[in-house]
């Protein structure tokens, strides 16, 4: 454990010292994560996710406060995910705070070789459930003239297509200016802000994934509204497809302050060039904030944490798949979450 802790300090300075003049730009902060699990008289399982160290963050000072749980730190076999998976076999006789912190120093960064990372893993034929390749992409690379020479075009065609959005109800924010509008026809679909919200009513009634905040990259082309996840697995669909690797990546954005809450969970991905590394992109930021559109393709900045990179995961005694991991998974109980930073 010492021997591989020293090993990802010895990578992030060396990458460190490496990086270009104006992109030396680091922030230190505390992250804590906390989980309120409800009495019980079930077995309790919980499954959540921990950063880790890598060319990008080094994460320090990591503790778990897990009350009664047996708690154990495993490592996702496919991506190399850490989680910790604990359990209660005799359930909760109260309520219990189960509490992770870390100190994080996250750099901005461009491209990076990572280590350890095979990008065959995520390369064209690496299909998943809400990430696939074929038919309705090809058409699209076609259509438009895609081409791997010029990645550019897939961000911007993503960008120009998409539109964020997760309006739930004709009530929500997003169903109104600025998000969506009463004459918008979006997606290739053309369809209006009252049929996504009764695609999202649908979905949730049927317990589908054809809606957004899935990473549905099907959805994401047909209807164009969604979130990080939405605008994400479209750009991997099509980078897949033209065969460039592309990766899913799961965190938090970090807000400016000293100190506060955390809200959701945020997304980006990047796409890899032979021998030249991994190009992040963060497409959904660029649509809500116009003036950063060239910065997000290739750059990625210091406000965020990363927790887990890949799809449908495999984890140890949970049954399905899990789509992607930044949130606790529970069983035999309920729960509620809360997100805090502070600078360090």
């Amino acid at each position: 454990m010492l021997f591989r802790l020293f090993l990802y300090i010895s990578i992030f300075f060396l990458y460190s010292c490496s990086l270009d003049k104006d992109t030396k730009l680091s922030r230190n902060f505390e992250f804590s994560y906390q989980i309120n699990l409800a009495k019980s008289d079930n077995k309790v399982q919980l499954w959540f996710p921990s950063p880790q160290s890598n060319e990008t963050q080094l994460i320090s000072n990591e503790n778990l406060n897990h009350g009664v749980l047996e708690c154990e730190k495993l490592i996702e076999p496919i991506h190399g995910n850490n989680y910790y998976y604990c359990y209660s076999d005799n359930g909760l006789e109260k309520s219990l705070d189960v509490t992770y912190t870390c100190n994080v120093n996250r750099s901005e960064h461009g491209a990076v070789l990572y280590a350890d990372v095979n990008e065959k893993n995520y390369d064209k034929g690496t299909n998943n459930i809400t990430v696939p390749e074929g038919k309705i992409f090809k058409e699209i690379i076609d259509k438009y003239s895609l081409s791997v020479s010029n990645m550019r075009m897939v961000y911007d065609y993503v960008l120009n297509g998409m539109h964020y959005g997760k309006p739930k109800s004709k009530e929500s924010e997003y169903y109104k200016n600025p998000w969506l509008s009463t004459d918008g026809k979006y997606g290739i679909k053309k369809v209006s802000r009252d049929e996504v919200v009764n695609l999202y009513k649908k979905a949730k009634n049927d317990g589908g994934n054809y809606t957004f905040g899935n990473g549905n990259s099907v959805y994401a082309c047909d209807i164009g509204v969604g979130n990080c996840t939405d605008y994400h697995s479209y750009f991997m669909s099509l980078s897949r497809t033209m065969d460039v690797p592309a990766r899913f990546h799961m965190g938090f954005s970090i807000p400016n302050g000293e100190s506060g809450k955390v809200g959701g969970y945020h997304c980006w991905a990047d796409y890899y060039i032979d021998g030249k590394g991994w190009y992040p992109v963060d497409i959904s930021e660029a649509d809500k904030n116009p003036s950063k559109e060239d910065y997000f393709f290739g750059t990625l900045d210091y406000n965020r944490l990363e927790f887990s990179i890949g799809r449908d995961l495999e984890l140890l005694n949970y049954k399905k798949h899990v789509n992607f991991f930044v949130y606790p998974l529970v069983e035999g109980t309920t729960y509620t979450k809360l997100f805090h930073y502070k600078n360090i």
